[in-house]
């Protein structure tokens, strides 16, 4: 017998074992494999020497003696009976293969075999680098292997040994039928069509729907003759209440969801989500006794092309994502449960109207407000509602889609107020009497006047069932901030200090930049060339942008003097961004926020002598929609723009452009048929390669944690936890102290106990203050040993810090989430 080290179900067999591993534990990497043996503690990165290692138990445990003819028919029986699987004893949790292994529940090996290959060919289909007819040679292949192959030569073996007289025809006639059985395992999945069928009828696979939306000429040659002949214009939607029925249908997603809304509900100390805000605590009353989840649709157009190619435009599209903001945190940044509901191309947009572009969404929308979709689930039997919380995108984006003039150098270039351009360049205050309203908005659009209105068409949003303009569409600080005055900053900073106060060179900066340890980061500066810094332009993505002014200070603040005034801009906005990033506000803080925003925008006008762009004036609007929206990190653009590269990636793939569209859609759905296939989404705890602890040192750590000395422990390299990459030597936030200054912990251990929590064994550091001139906090290393021990569970902050060292030796921490 030998035990399963995730779920302590025992088996006849090793071989036994691995299934169990393939079809119980798929979400599992097995970097390492742990014996469950007689207390026995060792684990192996291999898993041949984790075969050797579990053969020596068995071998002790179990006589070796050589098989009979008896034992053969026993086996044949077992392997022919419907009953059981291909070796005796191995059961089954359930019909769908969800993972939960109980017993005294069997399963027809054909399902089985079915099922195996369906998740292979399943993960195939999922992956955008590999293209829907690269699957087809695989499975043309596979099947060459099966027949001509194995079961060719099964078949030769079995005849042989039958005309020798070493087996009865019973036997013969068995073994004939299995091999039968092999030979036409792939009879359901030979061709696309079928593989489709087959994924559509477990209910994994939600086929997209093509909506035609009107017609264009087109010109073909008939005859040898140019002819124009009109063609359908279509669009692929995919219905989301299909999409979220099977979602939520995933093991635990549900409970996990109601579970994180009833804490966030119960917490009124600070904001940390959506529903938290003042717009869902309202709006929730209109929905008594429902089950409501809100949900976040994104639109944004991205080229699925090369961008500099000379077709770049022809193959423009515009997608529109939706999101559950009420999820797990570490859930809704997943690309995966970012769900694509509508894919045309932009130009069709520009040609047919939002109108037509946008109604079978709307549609679906008002149907998962109405009727909802019909859960059963072990935590909730019963129908969930869906509600629409907030449109999102860029300001381009936002302001084409919902009517507004798309052109930021206009009259009145703001969604939110009237102000007028000329006041928007020097304005450092919100105007509250200046906000637009919803009986002002109805006004302007029977004016009919973009130029003095800022209006240009109705809003087709206005169809959702109590949709508020004003209240449900979101700003970005991706663009805002990171794309935006943080470029426009910056890029003055630098020039300013290099050019005119020579402070330092841009050799000396780009050095700096390139030397600099980022620690945990990924996405590090690139280095800045004169004539981008000329210009007062930092080339720079979002997230890298986000990076260098995290760590400016400790880059180049050495060069700059303790006085220098400009350097208070570079702080100021080092402010702004920590509050909006914060994953949690305090309702102060939005007053903080609003006070650093003005004085912001103030210095800038000062000292770089320059108007003040639109992404200045709209972060004046950010305090207030903070407290009506939570958090606006939340709802950034950077998951939602990152899931168009599965689009590009699989449209690079791909050499077919007579829909691509469809191409794409398809390509979306797999994905999700993938996830839907498996029942489950991925394990929250990930770990590197293992090492057993001697015994010794396992008793101490458990005793001093008042831990289950019979759980297993071991020490591990590195550890994710709910997407977060943990490592030795890394900093993180253990605790906040009465003066408001964090404790600080050194990573020099990680341990897995019990395969799903990690504890950390660390050093504490000593706290000298913050250096608010480089916007880090400086630490020294104790000189005496002060080990500790740390659940990830219960940090104050669960993503880890940088330690930086200065060339006079100091040590500084830089926060990556501010607190």
């Amino acid at each position: 017998m030998v035990t399963c080290f995730l779920c302590n179900q025992t088996f006849d067999s090793i071989k036994i074992l691995f299934n169990h591993f393939n079809f119980f534990h798929p979400e599992q990497k097995f970097d390492s494999y742990f014996c469950a043996e007689n207390n026995c503690s060792r684990s192996f990165s291999l898993k041949n020497s984790f075969r050797k290692h579990l053969l020596k138990h068995t071998y002790e445990s179990q006589p070796c003696t050589a098989p009979q003819l008896n034992d053969t028919y026993s086996f044949i029986d077992a392997i022919t009976n419907t009953n059981v699987i291909t070796e005796v004893g191995y059961t089954h949790s359930n019909s769908e293969f969800n993972g939960n292994c109980k017993d005294n529940l069997t399963i027809d090996p054909v399902e089985l075999l079915n099922h195996s290959i369906s998740c292979f060919l399943a993960s195939l289909y999922a992956n955008p680098i590999i293209p829907r007819n690269a699957v087809q040679v695989v499975v043309d292949g596979l099947e060459k292997v099966i027949v001509e192959g194995f079961s060719a030569y099964i078949e030769n073996y079995i005849k042989k040994m039958l005309s020798e007289k070493k087996i009865s025809s019973e036997c013969f006639t068995v073994v004939d039928n299995i091999t039968s059985v092999i030979k036409n395992a792939l009879g359901n999945f030979k061709t696309e069509h079928k593989r489709f069928n087959f994924f559509a009828e477990k209910g994994t696979y939600i086929e997209p729907k093509e909506v035609v939306i009107g017609q264009r000429l087109n010109k073909i040659i008939k005859n040898g003759v140019s002819i124009l002949e009109p063609i359908n214009c279509s669009q692929q939607f995919i219905p989301l209440s299909k999409v979220l029925k099977q979602f939520f249908s995933l093991e635990n997603i549900l409970g996990e969801t109601l579970e994180n809304m009833t804490n966030l509900m119960s917490n009124k100390s600070v904001l940390g989500n959506f529903i938290q805000g003042t717009f869902w605590q309202s709006r929730i009353k209109k929905f008594e006794g429902k089950t409501v989840l809100p949900l976040f649709l994104f639109f944004d157009d991205f080229e699925s092309g090369n961008v500099l190619g000379s077709h770049s435009g022809i193959h423009k599209l515009g997608a529109v994502y939706v999101s559950l903001p009420c999820i797990p945190l570490h859930r809704s940044s997943m690309l995966s449960n970012i769900f694509l509901t509508l894919l045309f191309h932009s130009s069709d947009r520009v040609e047919f109207g939002n109108n037509v572009i946008f109604k079978p969404v709307i549609d679906e929308l008002n149907f998962l407000q109405n009727v909802g979709i019909e859960i059963d689930t072990s935590v909730f039997k019963g129908t969930l509602y869906f509600d629409l919380g907030l449109i999102l995108g860029d300001n381009l984006g936002l302001h084409s889609i919902i009517g507004f003039v798309e052109s930021f150098s206009s009259n009145f270039p703001c969604r939110i107020c009237n102000i007028r351009k000329e006041n928007l360049r020097v304005q450092c205050y919100e105007d509250e009497s200046l906000l637009r309203t919803i009986d002002q908005y109805y006004i302007h659009l029977n004016e009919n006047n973009v130029s003095t209105t800022g209006i240009k068409e109705k809003c087709v949003w206005l169809d959702v069932n109590n949709f508020s303009l004003y209240d449900q569409v979101g700003v970005d600080v991706m663009h805002d901030v990171l794309e935006g005055c943080a470029k426009y900053i910056m890029g003055f900073i630098i020039y300013y200090y290099i050019n005119e106060l020579k402070l330092f060179s841009l050799q000396v900066f780009n050095e700096r930049l390139f030397g600099f340890d980022f620690g945990p980061e990924r996405n590090k500066p690139c280095a800045l060339t004169m004539e981008h810094v000329s210009q007062g332009n930092v080339r720079q993505s979002a997230s890298e942008m986000l990076i260098l002014v995290r760590y400016f200070g400790l880059i180049i603040g050495d060069f700059i003097p303790a006085e220098e005034p400009v350097w208070a801009l570079y702080i100021l906005l080092r402010k702004v961004i920590d509050i909006m990033l914060s994953s949690l506000v305090e309702e102060q803080s939005t007053f903080l926020l609003k006070t650093l925003v003005e004085e912001l925008n103030e210095l800038y006008l000062k000292y770089s002598k320059k108007s003040l762009k639109p992404k200045f004036h709209f972060l004046l609007h950010y305090p207030s929609l903070i407290k009506k929206f939570g958090p606006v990190g939340n709802f950034w653009s950077m998951r939602f723009e990152a899931k168009h590269r599965i689009s590009k990636i699989a449209a690079r793939s791909s050499f077919n452009r007579r829909n691509i569209c469809l191409t794409l859609a398809i390509k979306h759905q797999l994905q999700l048929n993938d996830i839907f296939g498996k029942g489950k989404l991925c394990s929250n705890v990930v770990v590197g390669p293992c090492k057993s602890l001697c015994p010794m040192k396992s008793h101490a750590i458990k005793n001093e944690l008042n831990l289950d000395l019979d759980k297993s422990l071991f020490c591990v390299s590195w550890a994710t936890i709910e997407g977060i990459r943990y490592k030795i030597k890394h900093i993180l936030t253990q605790d906040i102290l009465e003066d408001n200054n964090y404790k600080f912990v050194s990573v020099n251990n990680i341990f897995l106990y019990d395969s799903n929590r990690i504890i950390f064994e660390c050093n504490s550091l000593l706290m000298v203050g913050f250096n608010e001139h480089v916007y880090s906090y400086e630490v020294i290393f104790p000189e005496t040993n002060n080990n500790c021990f740390i659940f990830q569970d219960s940090l104050v902050s669960p993503i880890p810090n940088n330690l930086n060292v200065t060339p006079d030796g100091t040590k500084f921490v830089t926060v990556r989430s501010p607190l």
